[in-house]
């Protein structure tokens, strides 16, 4: 009796003993967790309502627990964007579908350099990202591009030009407009009524020149490194 009396005891205690150290070890992660700095999307995105990001962080020195596997933003932070910019949507004379110009007309919507890739994250660990605007934005001009060729694409441009418009028709339904066009747009005649309506979006101008930044940011770490080897 007294035995199992003691063995009673030992298992009891031994469970005491294991509960106290996951407890330790649990409180260990705690602080370890507690010091170590918000990722880089709490410095873009979580922020107050009504404010303004005057000056993104894009490269901040973070301890090696940050910028490993998930530890990224999920967007894109903007140096000094205006909130709730107004654009009007109205028909343009420029972005055809056939006219000489047109190539390059649609061009100019594609980011500078660095074909909407953008590194993000101390140099020694940079992350690249491709921003969903730019993403966007290719897949209008090679849709663009499919229409206005002689021959129907086949092949991989029949598959690029299908995931460009799965792709943008997820876009449309992921960022919905639930705005109220004025008077029935679909009779609308585009010809003489050019204008319709105006929106409240994000400030387009700040995303080029952010990644325009961006880039001569990276391409300046780049060099140094190279003269360094």
């Amino acid at each position: 009796m007294m035995s199992r009396n003691f063995s009673l005891f030992l298992l009891a205690l031994l469970g005491i003993i294991n509960i106290w150290i996951d407890h330790l070890l649990i409180q260990d992660i705690r602080n370890v967790l507690q010091k170590r700095p918000p990722p880089f999307s709490h410095y873009s995105t979580r922020r107050a309502p009504n404010t303004v990001v005057q000056e993104a962080p894009l490269i901040i020195t973070h301890p090696l627990l940050a910028w490993v596997e998930d530890d990224v933003p999920e967007r894109f932070p903007l140096y000094s964007p205006r909130p709730h910019v107004h654009m009007s949507i109205e028909e343009s004379v420029r972005y055809a579908l056939d006219s000489p110009e047109a190539p390059l007309e649609w061009l100019y919507t594609a980011t500078a350099h660095d074909m909407g890739n953008t590194h993000l994250g101390p140099p020694e660990r940079a992350r690249i990202g491709v921003v969903a605007l730019a993403h966007q934005q290719h897949c209008l001009r090679a849709l663009r591009a499919a229409l206005a060729a002689d021959e129907v694409p086949e092949g991989h441009a029949l598959h690029h030009a299908e995931h460009c418009l799965s792709f943008l028709r997820e876009s449309t339904l992921c960022a919905a407009d639930a705005t109220l066009e004025p008077g029935d747009t679909f009779a609308r005649n585009f010809t003489a009524e050019r204008v319709g309506g105006e929106r409240e979006c994000m400030h387009a101008e700040a995303f080029y020149a952010s990644m325009l930044r961006r880039w001569e940011e990276w391409v300046e770490v780049r060099d140094q490194k190279m003269k360094a080897v």
